[in-house]
C-alpha cells in the first residue's frame, strides 16, 4: 500500500510540540508527540520503514501479558514430563515474578539485563540463569512468529558464561575397585556400577531395563525405555533421543548378567531396590554411592561420570567415533566428538607411526633397485628413427622401413 506520514508543529500550554503522524496498514492514523522535531522525524522514519518492509505491527497487538503468552507457549510443546516440570519451575520461580503481568510489547532489553544481573547477585548458577532466559525468550519468540511482536527483547542480551564441569574418567582398575566397594555396601550394587561403566547407559535407561531387552547369545542390550524421577514418582518413556538402540557388552559382564537373569521374572526389571521396586537415585546415592566412592578414594565422583568412563574405555580399546556414538545414544557423532574427542589425541601418535610404516613399505622396493648404468641395469629401449612426414614410408615393428605407394 502507499504509505504517508507527516509532522505537525503544535503550540501547547507546555510549549512547542512536534506530532508525528502516519497512516497505518490497518487504515488508522497513528501518532505520537515529541518535544524535539528530530525525535519526531526518527520515530516517523522507523514506522514508515516497517511498513515498507512489511513487518509493521499494530502497537496494541502485543498487549497480551507475558504470563498468558508463556502459558500458551507451554501448552503447545510436545516434551517429556521432566522437561515440562523444569520449565514450569523456572516460570514459577523466576520469570512470572519479574515479567508475568507485563504486556510482551513492554518488555525491554534493559529490563532483561537488570533481571539477569539480579539473579547473578543472588548467586544463581550460570547454567540456571541461562535456562531462565531461554524460558523467558521462548514465548517472546513465539509472539514474533505470530506477528504480534516486532522483536524478542531477550535477543542479544548476554548471560554469564556456563563453564563445563571437568569430566572424570576412571580406569578399568578403578572401576573394579569401585564396583567391589559398592557390592560391599549393598548386594547387587556392584553389577549396577559395572553395567554403567562398561556399557555407558544413562541412569534412567538402567532403571527401566527389563529382562526381555537383554539378549545373551548376541551379547546385546536393547535400550527402549527410560525412567525419569518426578517428585515422589517415576515417569516411564522413550530414551533421551526418542530412539531405540542396541548396545554391546563385554563377555564378563554378559556372564554376570546371565546369572542375575535366572532370578528375575519374565518381564521383570533387571535392577531393583533392596525391598523391591525400581531403583531410585537418592536412596542409591546415600546407601551405596557415597560410601563406595569414599572407600575407593574417588572423591567428588558423580554417577553420571560412569557414562564418560564408558566412553573412555571404549575409545582406549580402539572403538571409532561412530561406534561410541551408537553405544551412548548420542543424536550425532558431532556431539560425541564435542564431549569426548580429546580422548582420541593419543591416536595421533599411532597414526603418525602407521603413516611412517606405510611410507617405508612403499619405498622399500625402490631402495633395492640397481642404480642406472650398472651392469645389472637393463639396456634402455631404443626408439626407431622418426620418418619424415609425407615420405611414404611405414615403420615396421622391428624398426625397419618400407616404401608405400602414395
Amino acid at each position: 500500500m502507499r504509505r504517508s506520514g507527516w509532522i505537525e508543529d503544535r503550540q501547547g500550554r507546555t510549549g512547542r510540540r512536534w506530532r508525528a503522524r502516519y497512516r497505518a496498514p490497518d487504515g488508522r492514523i497513528r501518532s505520537r508527540s515529541f518535544d524535539r522535531k528530530v525525535d519526531a522525524d526518527r520515530w516517523l522514519v522507523a514506522r514508515l520503514g516497517s511498513i515498507d518492509r512489511g513487518d509493521w505491527i499494530a502497537p496494541e497487538a502485543g498487549d497480551i501479558p507475558l504470563a498468558e503468552a508463556a502459558e500458551a507457549w507451554l501448552a503447545g510443546l510436545d516434551i517429556k514430563p521432566k522437561t515440562r516440570a523444569g520449565y514450569e519451575s523456572l516460570l514459577r520461580s523466576r520469570v512470572r515474578p519479574a515479567f508475568g503481568d507485563l504486556p510482551v510489547n513492554r518488555i525491554a532489553p534493559a529490563m532483561v539485563r537488570e533481571w539477569i544481573a539480579e539473579m547473578s547477585a543472588e548467586g544463581l548458577s550460570a547454567s540456571r540463569i541461562k535456562q531462565a532466559k531461554q524460558v523467558l525468550s521462548a514465548p517472546l519468540k513465539l509472539a514474533v512468529d505470530d506477528g504480534i511482536l516486532a522483536r524478542d527483547a531477550t535477543s542479544g542480551v548476554k548471560v554469564p558464561t556456563v563453564r563445563r564441569r571437568e569430566q572424570r574418567f576412571l580406569t578399568a582398575e578403578q572401576v573394579t575397585v569401585l564396583a567391589t566397594a559398592a557390592e560391599n555396601a549393598q548386594t547387587g550394587a556392584g553389577l549396577v556400577v559395572e553395567t554403567l561403566a562398561w556399557v555407558g547407559m544413562r541412569w534412567g535407561e538402567l532403571v527401566a531395563l527389563r529382562r526381555p531387552r537383554v539378549h545373551m547369545l548376541r551379547r546385546r542390550i536393547e535400550i527402549a525405555e527410560s525412567a525419569t524421577e518426578l517428585g515422589s514418582g517415576l515417569s516411564w518413556g522413550a530414551p533421551k533421543t526418542h530412539e531405540r538402540r542396541l548396545v554391546t557388552m563385554p563377555a564378563f559382564l554378559a556372564d554376570r548378567l546371565a546369572a542375575r537373569l535366572g532370578t528375575i521374572a519374565d518381564d521383570g526389571l533387571i535392577f531393583t531396590a533392596p525391598k523391591g521396586g525400581p531403583l531410585r537415585s537418592s536412596p542409591f546415592r546415600q546407601a551405596v554411592w557415597v560410601p563406595a566412592v569414599e572407600a575407593s578414594g574417588l572423591e567428588q565422583l558423580r554417577i553420571h561420570d560412569l557414562r564418560g568412563t564408558a566412553a573412555s574405555l571404549m575409545i582406549s580399546s580402539g572403538a571409532n567415533i561412530k561406534a561410541v556414538q551408537r553405544q551412548l545414544g548420542h543424536a550425532s557423532a558431532a556431539m560425541t566428538l564435542d564431549l569426548y574427542g580429546h580422548l582420541y589425541e593419543d591416536d595421533l601418535d599411532a597414526l603418525s607411526e602407521a603413516l611412517d610404516r606405510r611410507f617405508v613399505a612403499a619405498t622399500a622396493p625402490l631402495q633395492t633397485r640397481p642404480e642406472r648404468g650398472s651392469s645389472d641395469s637393463p639396456a634402455p629401449l631404443s626408439r626407431p628413427e622418426r620418418t619424415p612426414k609425407g615420405s611414404g614410408a611405414v615403420v615396421e615393428l622391428d624398426g625397419s622401413t618400407r616404401k608405400t605407394l602414395m
